[in-house]
């Protein structure tokens, strides 16, 4: 926290120094782009602040059916490109497998008497010597007469399989940590090695150049086998694009000697070919906007996709923080805005101060573009219209939000932070407050004093005084230390569980689990009662943007109604208030996997989290991290209530004296 309490300092003075009004740019780039992000090879080097290192470029994509090959009792097996040469696999009743050639529209019979087993639910592949049946994590290796050489079991399910520019057969399956794995299989021993981490892989094919060509959640790349170099075709962050968004599922893919990536997508019964190349602004004849997020989830990337398509004037490049650790992004963002450059649209996430941004006159007030418009505050939940602790204008809309909410057993919960507090102390019994989501004593803390704005009357943020003496204070703690999960107490049973409001579905779930192990709702302590902590993902534009009417049509178009029905891609809810009644209700006669029929009990508790919720306090955030920080030698027996609390005091006063000047 020190780093990040001098870092906020430093940006005040270059804040004051240099002024955020809208002034120009200072830089020949779109955007205030620096000149360093273009040129150069994008394989040679990560990309910078969301762009590819040879400059800004979008993805577009163009669709075409592909008349299915299958006949009547087929199946489909699996596709891959062989030879230059796009082939499918089809499997029928009479135990034949067939290759179907789609340039010469012919069948070529491969095998016969192949088991059932390898026909059903498995996707084949092959090389000039064996064919590869593999489901799940079964893999098979079948010789050219149709006889199983052996049979693998990797860990992890298999995703795919492919033969790799110099010939060797690569294997990626999922991990049972993070991510995916990269193996290489001797087609001899039926031995695997190599073990190499990939992020979420959607595909794997002969390399355009060396080695395999990959899909993932970062782009298209070459992956020399050996060394583990990567030549960079295509990366997503900074454009509208990523996979899956389409819905199928990528079966096969090549690129092309003139750059474009030609996928075949389907489900098994219809396919398409996608066509994936990359566009400049230059291309688009629009004007390019620039949307800096800490992360653009699909739901995101279908809205900009959206606006890219009607929108005849903008083009929206969204720009994520991919590979680049948090902090360094945010803090990147921060310094770019605070010298009157950056994007011209700003997620509250792609910075580390959204709040101080807006009070030293960094982001736009949209009051004035959001009166002009006639538009309803009415139509939509209060809080997605943010001031950032301002007054006087809105400086920031939201367009997406999410509620938390926690169940507590039923005989501890009361409705204020003392009766919770009284039952919770009184309980006698061997039990944590949660342990599968580690609420250790210092996180414990964080859920009593989350959601109040003055720390339950110990901060005077107005008397810039303090105190952390009194009943309430000491009562937090002896009832944190009693609750809070350590490797003493870790096996216990729990007495709360959080609960995510997102999907219906998997509320009720939970809600049902929650129910049955004596939980009830309850939310989270506050002063005036028990609340639901709301977040809301929201859009600001820099005040230095050059094309602030641009922005301005941005997110107009996010809080449309039509296009506030794509936010629940992502299991995140709509700010509309029609959407959202039209989300829930809908959402109520679904059926996702095996989870059960919602009951209607489920759907009034899940309307009383979003009525009864609300954003969490901004500016409370520093003084929780100090009282974190000094809290812990007295959950660890080293000091008392008073040493700790005189400690606290003395760090607060000097906080609060800071912000005074």
């Amino acid at each position: 926290m020190k780093r990040k309490k001098w870092f906020c300092l430093l940006l005040s003075v270059i804040l004051l120094l240099t002024g955020c009004g809208g002034g120009e740019n200072g830089s020949d780039e779109p955007n205030g782009q620096e000149s360093s992000a273009q040129g150069g090879n994008a394989s040679d080097s990560p990309a910078i602040s969301g762009i590819a290192a040879d400059g800004l470029y979008d993805i577009e994509l163009t669709e075409e059916a592909v008349a299915s090959p299958l006949q009547e009792g087929e199946v489909f097996l699996g596709a891959q490109y062989f030879n230059e040469e796009r082939i499918w696999f089809i499997g029928n009743e009479e135990e034949q497998v067939f290759c179907y050639y789609e340039e010469k529209n012919e069948r070529e019979l491969l095998l016969e008497n192949v088991p059932a087993v390898y026909r059903v639910g498995y996707t084949w592949y092959r090389d000039e010597e064996y064919f590869y049946a593999y489901s799940n994590n079964v893999l098979a290796v079948l010789r050219s007469d149709g006889e199983e050489a052996y049979t693998l079991r990797p860990e992890g399910r298999i995703i795919d399989i492919c033969m790799s520019r110099e010939g060797e057969i690569a294997l990626v399956t999922e991990s049972n940590g993070f991510g995916d794995v990269l193996n290489v299989l001797d087609r001899e021993s039926g031995v695997l090695s190599g073990g190499y981490a990939l992020s979420e892989c959607y595909g794997i094919a002969e390399g355009a150049v060396r080695g395999i060509m990959i899909i993932d959640l970062s782009g298209v790349y070459d992956l020399d086998m050996e060394s583990k170099e990567k030549t960079w075709y295509v990366k997503w962050n900074g454009t509208s694009y990523r996979p899956g968004m389409t819905g199928g599922i990528v079966l096969a893919f090549k690129m092309t000697e003139d750059g474009i990536l030609e996928q075949l997508e389907g489900d098994g019964e219809s396919f398409c070919e996608e066509s994936l190349r990359k566009v400049s602004p230059g291309e688009m004849g629009k004007i390019p906007l620039i949307f800096r997020v800490m992360y653009a989830n699909e739901g995101m990337k279908l809205l900009v996709t959206k606006f890219n398509k009607e929108n005849q004037e903008y083009h929206v490049f969204l720009q994520a923080g991919g590979e680049e650790y948090g902090w360094d992004f945010q803090e990147r963002n921060d310094l770019e805005i605070a010298t009157g450059k950056g994007p011209d649209l700003i997620a509250e996430d792609a910075v580390s101060d959204i709040y101080g941004l807006a009070a030293k006159g960094a982001l736009e007030n949209l009051e004035p573009y959001f009166a002009q418009e006639e538009i309803s505050r009415d139509d939509y939940v209060p809080a997605a219209f943010q001031s950032f602790g301002r007054e006087d204008g809105i400086y920031g809309i939201g367009y997406e939000m999410t509620v938390n909410t926690l169940y507590i057993k039923e005989e501890l919960t009361g409705n204020n932070i003392e009766t919770l507090l009284n039952n919770m102390e009184n309980y006698d019994e061997q039990v944590v407050f949660n342990s599968l989501y580690n609420y250790t004593p210092n996180k414990l803390l964080g859920y009593f004093f989350q959601m109040s704005d003055d720390f339950y009357g110990m901060v005077d943020w107005e008397g810039k005084t303090c105190d952390f003496s009194g009943e309430l204070w000491e009562k937090i703690l002896r009832v944190v230390k009693q609750y809070g999960v350590t490797d003493r107490n870790r096996q216990w049973d729990e007495i709360a569980t959080p609960v995510f409001c997102g999907r219906l579905s998997m509320f009720a779930r939970d809600d049902a689990t929650a129910m049955q192990e004596g939980m009830v709702l309850a939310g989270y302590p506050t002063e005036e009662g028990m609340k639901h902590p709301l977040s809301i993902y929201g859009v600001s534009v820099n005040a230095a943007s050059e094309h602030k009417d641009g922005a301005w049509q941005f997110i107009k178009f996010l809080l449309e109604e039509e296009n506030q029905r794509l936010v629940e891609k992502d299991s995140n809810l709509p700010i509309h208030e029609k959407v959202l009644q039209e989300c829930v209700a809908a959402q109520a006669e679904q059926i996702y996997y095996d989870t059960p029929a919602v009951q209607e009990d489920q759907i009034a508790r899940f309307w009383e989290c979003l009525d009864n919720a609300e954003p969490e306090p901004y500016r409370t955030e520093y003084i929780l991290e100090i009282i974190k920080e000094e809290t812990e030698l007295y959950f660890t027996g080293d000091k008392s209530i008073e040493e700790i609390s005189g400690i606290i005091e003395n760090r607060v006063q000097l906080y609060l004296n800071e912000r005074a000047q």
